[in-house]
């Protein structure tokens, strides 16, 4: 707190869970969806106490909601690879043999079902942020 000017506005953003990028109704965009059930078993976190009990005077806490459609650009599917390995890498064998196969398969940057060459990816993610004063 120390280094904000008395009144100063501290603003912090909480990613509440990775980005989800294959459309629901694609057999992976299924296998996203249990990916993301088994690595999302905690809840969020609220920053509220915890910037309270340093001190500070809560003036907002906003959620924001990301939803991008198709078509977008092509860095979006290196995105998608590179959240998606993160994930597949913390998973272990949490998810059936045939979820891991198509997940890994979908990372797969030369192969004919990778996330890269994919047209109709999309992003949908929250985020929320705190607004705080220092008195």
């Amino acid at each position: 707190m120390g280094a904000l000017r008395p009144g100063g506005l501290l603003a912090v953003t909480e990613m509440d869970f990775f980005p989800r990028f294959l459309p629901d109704d694609s057999a992976l965009g299924g296998v996203e969806a249990r990916l993301h059930a088994v690595l999302n078993d905690r809840p969020a976190i609220d920053w509220t106490e915890d910037l309270t009990r340093a001190g500070f005077d809560l003036e907002a806490e906003r959620p924001f909601t990301v939803e991008l459609a198709a078509p977008l650009p092509a860095a979006t599917g290196r995105y998608a690879r590179t959240s998606l390995r993160r994930m597949r890498s913390h998973v272990g064998d949490r998810l059936p043999a045939a979820d891991l196969a198509a997940l890994d398969d979908s990372l797969d940057g030369d192969g004919p079902h990778s996330v890269l060459g994919r047209e109709d990816l999309v992003v949908r993610t929250t985020r929320t942020t705190w607004a705080a004063r220092r008195p």
